[in-house]
């Protein structure tokens, strides 16, 4: 199970839920924040995912989307005015639109996945 600090979780041993507030990769064990009581280790074993911690787009990830659209955008109109210029239908060029916008999606996803926050397997 991968976790990051921030995650909300449920202890089976008695449903309560808490917030991961850090992370034992040694022993396996989870400090939970529970509201109204003590901070408490838990065993990973013991914990059920609830929702996982998204945190706000900054400023500096909303221009980086823009940035990989306007590049999609860009590199799909060139791969759908090539197709069309060599004589393609239009079937033909909307693959080609989509197939050079794709990889400009993948790549956006990948840089939320790795500038996000940290997941640790327990």
């Amino acid at each position: 199970m991968y976790l990051a600090v921030g995650d909300v979780v449920r202890d089976r041993r008695d449903m309560a839920l808490g917030i991961v507030a850090r992370v034992y990769d040694v022993d396996r064990r989870v400090v939970l924040a529970v509201p109204g009581s003590v901070p408490r280790a838990v065993f990973a074993e013991d914990l059920d995912v609830v929702s996982r911690y998204t945190p706000p787009m900054t400023t500096r990830l909303r221009l980086m989307g823009a940035y990989f659209f306007l590049l999609a955008l860009v590199a799909s109109y060139v791969a759908a005015h090539s197709v069309h210029s060599l004589g393609g239908n239009s079937l033909l060029m909307v693959l080609a639109a989509l197939g050079a916008y794709e990889p400009f999606g993948i790549g956006f996803r990948w840089y939320q996945r790795l500038t996000g926050p940290r997941r640790f397997r327990v």
